[in-house]
């Protein structure tokens, strides 16, 4: 069933208008035009910018390297080192890098904005992409080595392709679908907590191609096997783990992120006391004092987790008689699994909270320093790295110096307002498509934003379970959908209102 926009569309063989003048290619050129000047002047130089995360995705690089097969140190996920390795291997550095990282950020760009012209069909869906491009906490990310940015482009290819895949014909769906999957798969070879994001697009695109002949069914089988073995070969559950961080740490992430929840529970005191042993209070009094460390840091949390991830007493003391990394992680695991037991409600609720946050600053004004700032301890650390596998590099190549964000960043003050009237546009939105799906009307609406809504739900749904949403980095590879989101609610407004007027 097609929309009134999608049946005018067809009838005049173009896009809607934007103003009504009955140009509407003039309006489609100058929003065309208007997103590359923004491309191009938010360019920066390739300038690598160390942050805490890229000493263990540099070191994870040379070992996967040496290896031949995914490796992982400091608990960090494989799909990054192998890129990394990949670059290392075939002569290129971390400037290589971020040239690849500012490379995939323009294919977003325009992959994003081609995505909102076909689903709108209407000049003014390109709008939110435009403020997309100038959003600062995406382009901080083009220079910084860590995986963020370009899990943050296969998210959101594979939210593009599940849309495009409703305004095209059925052999070319079930392609667009089959791109989807495996995008969303690679997306979680780049971090794990989009683990949920391949099964997400295997479903919704499944809903949407519903292949109907053996040539189409063979596509997306083909896809979800190939997306399967990349998930076997370089996600999280197939690499090794290299250092005792690496072995412990989701099941203490679980367990910190949780601490609240453990604390309170007296089956997980029970489990701690018994892994301890002679060390119970010890341990207890210390976990105690992690708890009470900088309450401030991560408010909707109520605790700074990592004050706990980082006490490495703690592995020994859970770990029982062994001591070693393995039976660490198991002892965490156990905890974690019995506070949820006792307290499932308590799990709910943090749960439901992180969601609700992920939800209100879905569009954070993050990133709006006028440089991106440079994690200066850590820059010796990637040289020694890099020394120590026979890779020359000077320190200052790696910092640098600061590097200028530039465009809506030079504006804190207009920004701050600027993006958090956007996540407060977003939250109408959502509203706005629960009520129509309650109503089943706009049928197209309501299965695009539907898309978007859910992708994005997945995106964040494992942090919200299992990390924290108060670091506004975890969102960030969100904004693009709530982009597109807007896109969507933008020209749906448009024409009730002009369908009301007409009425």
């Amino acid at each position: 069933m097609w929309s009134e926009r999608e049946a005018q569309a067809r009838k005049t063989g173009g896009a809607a208008t934007l103003g009504g003048d009955g140009s509407p290619w003039t309006w489609t050129v100058l929003a065309w035009v208007a997103l590359l000047v923004v491309i191009v002047v938010s360019f920066a130089p390739a300038v690598p910018v160390i942050w805490g995360d890229t000493p263990s995705f540099v070191e994870s690089a040379f070992r996967t390297l040496e290896a031949a097969q995914p490796t992982v140190a400091g608990g960090r996920d494989p799909g990054y080192p192998a890129l990394l390795a990949v670059t290392f291997a075939f002569g290129g550095d971390l400037g290589t890098v971020v040239r690849l990282q500012q490379a995939a950020w323009i294919i977003l760009m325009l992959a994003l904005a081609a995505t909102a012209q076909a689903a709108t069909r209407n000049a003014s869906g390109l709008v939110p992409i435009i403020l997309v491009a100038t959003y600062p906490g995406l382009l901080l990310f083009r220079n910084v080595v860590t995986s963020e940015l370009l899990f943050a482009v296969f998210l959101n290819l594979a939210m593009a392709g599940l849309l495009v895949a409703t305004c095209v014909g059925r052999t070319a769906r079930c392609y667009a679908v089959a791109a989807a999957v495996l995008c969303a798969a690679l997306a979680a070879c780049f971090r794990s907590q989009g683990v949920l994001v391949p099964i997400v697009a295997v479903l919704v695109g499944a809903s949407l191609a519903r292949p109907d002949t053996s040539a189409r069914v063979a596509v997306v089988a083909v896809s979800v096997t190939a997306a399967l073995g990349l998930l076997a070969a370089g996600s999280r559950f197939a690499a090794s783990a290299s250092d005792q961080a690496s072995v412990v740490f989701v099941p203490k992430t679980l367990f910190c992120n949780h601490l609240n929840i453990v604390l309170a529970s007296d089956a997980a005191r029970r489990e701690i006391v018994s892994a301890a042993g002679a060390r119970a209070d010890a341990t207890m009094l210390r976990l105690a004092a992690d708890f009470a460390a900088e309450p401030d840091r991560w408010p909707m949390l109520g605790f700074f987790g990592d004050a706990c991830f980082f006490d490495t007493a703690l592995d020994r003391d859970v770990a029982g008689d062994t001591g070693n990394a393995v039976s660490a992680a198991a002892g965490y695991r156990r905890i974690f699994l019995a506070a949820v037991r006792d307290r499932p409600l308590a799990y709910a609720r943090k749960f439901v909270r992180q969601m609700a946050y992920g939800a209100v600053v879905a569009w954070p004004p993050y990133g709006l320093d006028p440089a991106i700032p440079v994690s200066t301890d850590d820059v010796p650390h990637v040289f020694d790295i890099m020394t120590r596998h026979g890779r020359a590099a000077q320190p200052i190549d790696l910092q640098g110096g600061p590097v200028r964000i530039g465009l809506l960043s030079d504006l804190p003050g207009i920004s701050v307002h600027l993006y958090r009237a956007l996540s407060t546009a977003f939250v109408i939105a959502v509203m706005v498509w629960t009520v129509t799906a309650v109503r089943r009307r706009r049928p197209g609406f309501l299965t695009r934003a539907g898309i978007v809504i859910v992708m994005w739900a997945a995106s964040i749904a494992t942090a919200a379970a299992a990390h924290t949403l108060d670091v506004w980095r975890y969102l960030v590879p969100s904004v693009p959908m709530v982009g597109l989101l807007l896109s969507l609610f933008a020209v749906e407004l448009a024409e009730t209102i002009a369908s009301l007027r007409r009425g």
